[in-house]
């Protein structure tokens, strides 16, 4: 059985123990996950994808992502390197503001037509080609949420899998953004075949998506007591929170909802 966690706490947990140089936000919507790698990892390399032209001006305007060292790419994540067709998901389009419809905008074409506010060309690539001239000994982790694109950004990525030591993935389990997309069970084969065992996930799997930690199997065994005590600590962890939070008042639930790490979108 596959354990219920926070897989966002538990991956900035990770980030450190597992030594990791460079971080791809693979994407990054708004770069507020970019900004919490960098508070972990102060000297690492990190890159955020974001191929939306409207939350990539936001992001070039944001003055902390240059403070921060966070280098942003207007690039797509996928198995190939062309241009595409994308459709952009009608929101208000500002710093702070209507979070998850900014996030919902992808190479699918959604099939609720109505969500649909534009359809601009963009630039994909694989991540292998972007991170290519980096040290061969450089030790990377993937954070992925790219609207039903998982599968895809996984296999742009086959040459640099070797030293990637964990993958955070959003993933759904029905095709409820793209009629062809694939889904938790083909990320999964896909990642398993590559040395990776799936650790925690972040909603059950009866959920339509959710988000799946990955972590080189090797590092199971050769780091296994850091890793056992960083997933036990959140496992219990989740639990509290899963038992206390029903009992708050709502106003307070809200609150805990917006506060946490998980980035789950609807």
């Amino acid at each position: 059985m596959t354990l219920l966690v926070d897989t966002g706490r538990l991956f900035l947990k990770l980030l450190r123990t597992l030594e990791v140089d460079t971080v791809c936000d693979v994407g990054s919507m708004d770069g507020a996950d970019a900004l919490r790698f960098r508070r972990t990892l102060p000297s690492a390399e990190i890159i955020a994808f974001e191929p939306n032209p409207r939350n990539f001006a936001l992001m070039q305007a944001d003055e902390r992502l240059g403070i921060e060292r966070i280098r942003i790419l207007p690039l797509a994540a996928s198995d190939r390197s062309s241009d595409a067709p994308f459709f952009v998901v009608g929101a208000e389009y500002e710093r702070g503001r209507d979070v998850a419809r900014r996030g919902m905008s992808s190479l699918h074409k959604r099939a609720d037509s109505s969500l649909i506010a534009d359809v601009v060309q963009v630039r994909m690539t694989r991540l292998d080609d972007v991170l290519a001239g980096g040290k061969d000994s450089a030790r990377i982790a993937l954070w992925i949420d790219t609207e039903g694109m998982a599968y895809e950004a996984i296999s742009g990525a086959s040459g640099v899998l070797a030293r990637t030591q964990m993958l955070h993935v959003e993933v759904e389990t029905i095709p409820c953004i793209g009629r062809d997309q694939r889904l938790l069970p083909d990320v999964e084969r896909l990642l398993m075949e590559a040395g990776f065992a799936l650790v925690g996930i972040d909603y059950p799997l009866s959920s339509i998506q959710l988000n799946a930690l990955f972590v080189r199997t090797e590092l199971l065994t050769t780091r296994a007591a850091e890793i056992r005590r960083h997933v036990a600590n959140e496992r219990l962890r989740y639990r509290v929170k899963s038992v206390v939070v029903p009992l708050l008042p709502l106003r307070l639930q809200r609150y805990v909802a917006r506060h946490t790490n998980a980035v789950r979108t609807a």
